[in-house]
């Protein structure tokens, strides 16, 4: 299995919050249907970090088989 690894790693406020997550949800869209397998790595602390986490697992479910 060819693992592809994405770290995510950001600050505790985020300043256009919907702009952010909208290009998140392109960008972990792509990887999740571009690859064969991705680890996500997310902060644990911060806004964008929870922004992260919601938006990887919120896309995984709707593309879950």
């Amino acid at each position: 299995m060819n693992i592809f690894t994405v770290s995510f790693f950001g600050h505790r406020n985020i300043t256009n919050y919907f702009r952010v997550a909208e290009r998140l949800e392109e960008e972990i869209s792509r990887l999740i249907k571009e690859k064969e397998y991705v680890e996500f790595l997310v902060g644990r602390e911060g806004e964008f970090d929870l922004l992260v986490a919601s938006t990887v697992r919120r896309i995984s479910k709707s593309l879950s088989f």
